[in-house]
């Protein structure tokens, strides 16, 4: 199935892209997801505990299953006052 993930703020600057389209296992869900990318852009884990996730603009619980053509989004913890 294909997967597009949207990249936000610190995560498009570490991954170089503001978008990306994966071909993911049927099954695969959004921490199995989130893991990937941990592992292929280690500048991410400090992140790991606070990103954001959604699926098709609406939060997307980690133990969620993708479907093919789902979006995911990577945002990071936002800060301000």
């Amino acid at each position: 199935m294909k997967v597009r993930v949207k990249l936000f703020a610190s995560f498009r600057e570490i991954v170089g892209s503001k978008e990306e389209e994966l071909e993911l296992d049927e099954g695969t869900t959004v921490q199995m997801l989130l893991d990937r990318y941990l592992e292929r852009f280690p500048d991410m884990v400090k992140f790991k505990d606070h990103i954001i996730l959604s699926v098709n603009k609406e939060y997307g619980p980690p133990a969620l299953v993708l479907r093919d053509q789902d979006e995911v989004s990577f945002l990071p913890p936002v800060s301000g006052g």
